[in-house]
């Protein structure tokens, strides 16, 4: 598969059909969906940078593929292992950048991840994140050794650099601070904020209750203006397993799921009849296309719908026959 090809799956420039055929050939192949994915994130860190055209972006990714094949067998291994740094300095260190990514404070970055899109990115501290769809990262370019401080607004997935300064991230709903682990925070503007610990432990601190909260693994704290601050345990599988492109949902109410595919697949989905937004849904979802997901959705629960792929709306409504 040529690479014009997947940046076409990407940026929708294809037919329903072709998307579908060349959705499962990449399905089928594993190093093509490799390539798949980093090519996913040159787009995703570079789609909203001034001048950055689908061109440029294919160049880009053409030179980076190129570097790899002129390496010796270890130095392609250790290039594979840097690729997603690679690509971040593609962005910040070579002359692409544009005023996007900083804000009027100097050495601010900020990293934007559209709909329908992913990233995974290093922080300059050693740190590794994952950015989901519709997310906004801010951080100091200089926060190796000073502040390790980031503002987080969507959903990102972190393994946290052991360091005997706090790794803080700040969102609308409050801060989770840690020292070195692995966890998953959602901060949408949705009115809910959720932090699921994977391994190491964190504090959430409560933006308006001023309320502490220290997590174990296997931990989930929640915030809603409704219910205040919420501690349960959970399968953190189901709330990371974005980052590798799967969705796992859980007797979930449809509403719930419908705002993420709206995410995931950068679509307007409407759910024509109040009934149907506490339809509980059980998927896994894998690399599937939006009908894919609707069919078998469609299949378990009582509904219709109709798509316009032109205009990228979705409608769904209740069967009632």
């Amino acid at each position: 598969m040529k690479p014009e090809e997947i940046i076409a799956v990407i940026t929708g420039n294809v037919s329903e059909d072709q998307k579908n055929d060349l959705l499962s050939r990449i399905r089928n192949d594993r190093a093509l969906y490799e390539e798949y994915q980093s090519l996913k994130n040159v787009w995703a860190l570079s789609s909203h940078q001034v001048g950055m055209s689908e061109e440029k972006v294919r160049k880009a990714y053409l030179l980076q593929q190129a570097r790899i094949r002129s390496q010796r067998p270890v130095e392609r291994r250790l290039y594979s292992f840097l690729k997603y740094a690679a690509i971040f300095l593609l962005v910040f260190g070579a002359g692409i950048l544009s005023k996007t990514y900083f804000s009027d404070e100097p050495g601010l970055a900020e990293i934007v991840v559209p709909p329908g899109q992913q990233a995974r990115i290093n922080l300059p501290d050693g740190s590794h994140a994952w950015l989901n769809s519709d997310t906004r990262l801010f951080f100091s370019t200089g926060m190796k050794g000073r502040n390790r401080e980031v503002i987080l607004e969507g959903e990102a997935y972190f393994q946290v650099q052991k360091d005997q300064k706090p790794f803080v991230v700040s969102t609308k709903y409050g801060e989770v601070t840690v020292l070195g682990t692995s966890f998953n925070v959602h901060a949408y503007d949705n009115g809910e904020f959720q932090a699921t610990l994977v391994e190491g432990s964190i504090r959430y601190s409560g933006r308006t209750d001023q309320r502490q909260v220290l997590l174990l693994p296997g931990q989930q704290v929640t915030f809603s203006e409704d219910e205040g601050i919420r501690v349960s345990e959970v399968k953190t599988v189901q709330y990371t397993s974005w980052k590798d492109g799967v969705l796992i949902f859980r007797k979930e109410p449809l509403k719930e799921v419908v705002r993420k595919l709206e995410r995931h697949f950068d679509v307007n989905i409407e759910l024509k009849d109040p009934l149907l937004e506490e339809i509980r849904f059980t998927g896994h979802i894998e690399h599937e296309s939006l009908l894919d997901v609707i069919e078998y959705i469609n299949k378990t629960k009582p509904i219709r719908y109709t798509y316009n792929s032109k205009q990228k709306q979705l409608e769904i409504y209740a069967n009632k026959q």
